[in-house]
């Protein structure tokens, strides 16, 4: 696996590494934060949210899952009359839909 990842990813894992240690630096030396431990903390936190959010975003569904009347697959023979442009649809005007 390791194999596989190209030069641009370890690129870009690189710099995204630098920076987040340029950051903390900057952070401590600028005294945004007291202390290393306080430092820490707001990370764990913010990585706390992160994980919240993206495990919300994973889990949603699809809206068009519900199917409802009659509704199946084509079978080989309509799809290949469907391509071919043999078939003709019913008008909808003149369908009768039950509620």
């Amino acid at each position: 696996m390791l194999q596989r990842i190209d030069k641009l990813g370890v690129v870009l894992v690189a710099l995204l590494a630098g920076l987040g240690l340029a950051g903390t630096y900057a952070a401590l030396h600028f005294g945004w934060f007291n202390s290393p431990w306080e430092m820490a903390g707001w990370f764990v936190v913010g990585l706390a949210f992160l994980a919240a959010g993206v495990g919300v975003q994973g889990k949603l569904t699809p809206r068009n899952t519900n199917v409802h009347g009659a509704a199946r697959p084509a079978s080989e023979s309509e799809a290949q009359a469907s391509a071919r442009g043999d078939t003709t649809s019913a008008s909808l005007h003149d369908q009768t839909f039950p509620e």
